[in-house]
């Protein structure tokens, strides 16, 4: 079985990039980190064994990690803003191949879009009768990393940060291209147009732990819902079959 991990990353993160490599090397059989804005392969990573370092020809920033092509089983997608225990690897492969279902993608950060619910009260009432797509990132339920969950659910959307999929399922990079700060949008349209059943992955709380950082892909672009971003929600929002279920698991007769 071969096992490869793609990172991006830029200079002001470059204090990460020692932990990140101890931690996902020696799960993996290569881990391509794409480099963002450098000039130059740094220097605690030139001749490692096991990382395959890329100078991009243009900024690709988070769109990155779909940069390098990809072979072998598996790909795992990570960031450089997360602690990876040293079971990551082995605990992530095992949780998806449980899944029964030929095409998938799994991972830890996941979101499920809901309509406001009426029966629930007046002001859930007055939401849903103002729903807007513009806002569409607002009517969500965050399955957030760094908390438990006791079972595989299917959700609409798994983010890029910690997430496995089939290395032939790997969408290009000229699809994912211009989904620059909404690549996880961009990979949720994909894995719907293309039947990729989206699941989030069962973990324990604080089994993976976040890295803060001033500045954040969410706080400057995700939160403030841009239009262009709501559009593509729209496109499998609401859409993806048996979503809030429990998938197909080996040995059970049914969804749950």
């Amino acid at each position: 079985m071969k096992i490869v991990a793609n990172l991006a990353t830029y200079p002001p993160r470059r204090d990460a990039l020692p932990r990140i490599v101890q931690a996902i090397v020696p799960q993996v059989d290569q881990l391509n980190i794409v480099l963002n804005e450098y000039d130059a392969v740094p220097e605690e990573l030139a001749g490692l064994d096991g990382v395959n370092p890329i100078l991009p020809e243009e900024d690709t920033k988070d769109v990155g990690k779909f940069y390098p092509p990809v072979s072998g089983d598996y790909t795992l997608l990570i960031d450089d803003d997360i602690i990876y225990p040293p079971d990551y690897v082995a605990r992530t492969v095992a949780r998806f191949e449980q899944i029964a279902t030929p095409r998938a993608i799994g991972g830890y950060h996941t979101s499920t879009y809901r309509l406001p619910r009426p029966w629930r009260g007046l002001a859930e009432c007055r939401r849903l009768l103002a729903f807007r797509w513009d806002i569409a990132a607002d009517y969500r339920v965050v399955h957030v990393f760094f908390k438990g969950l006791e079972a595989h659910l299917i959700v609409d959307q798994v983010a890029s940060g910690c997430c496995i999929l089939r290395s032939q399922d790997m969408p290009p990079y000229a699809y994912m291209r211009d989904s620059r700060k909404f690549v996880d949008v961009r990979l949720a349209a994909w894995c719907f147009e293309q039947g990729i059943q989206p699941v989030a992955l069962p973990r324990t709380a604080d089994w993976l732990k976040p890295v803060d950082y001033d500045e954040t892909i969410f706080d400057d672009f995700t939160s403030k819902n841009p239009p262009h971003v709501s559009a593509e929600i729209r496109r499998y929002a609401f859409r993806v079959p048996g979503r809030n279920r429990r998938p197909t698991l080996p040995g059970s007769e049914e969804r749950l």
